[in-house]
């Protein structure tokens, strides 16, 4: 399934990070709304999987749910760019 965060095409959204693959991109906490999600959070990583085991460890919201943009080939300096924009736009 896609989602539209920022105007950008994310994978998701997951309830859990064990679908998604642990590599390099962005991602976005979001809850569900009666149309559509609210953004929590936008943030990058290296390794995505791992970085949101972490993330929702301490989490009770059982309504948290999670989408992906994989960047391949794209350094850290060009998803935390990335992130700003999506930020912004969310805002």
């Amino acid at each position: 399934m896609t989602v539209y965060v920022g105007r950008h095409s994310f994978t998701g959204p997951f309830r859990s990070p064990e679908r998604i693959v642990d590599k390099a991109g962005v991602y976005a906490l979001l809850i569900g709304q009666t149309r559509g999600f609210r953004v929590l959070e936008v943030d990058q990583s290296a390794n995505l999987r791992t970085t949101l085991t972490r993330c929702l460890l301490g989490r009770d919201d059982e309504e948290i749910q999670v989408a992906v943009l994989y960047t391949p080939g794209v350094q850290r300096s060009g998803r935390l760019r990335l992130v700003e924009q999506i930020r912004k736009a969310c805002e």
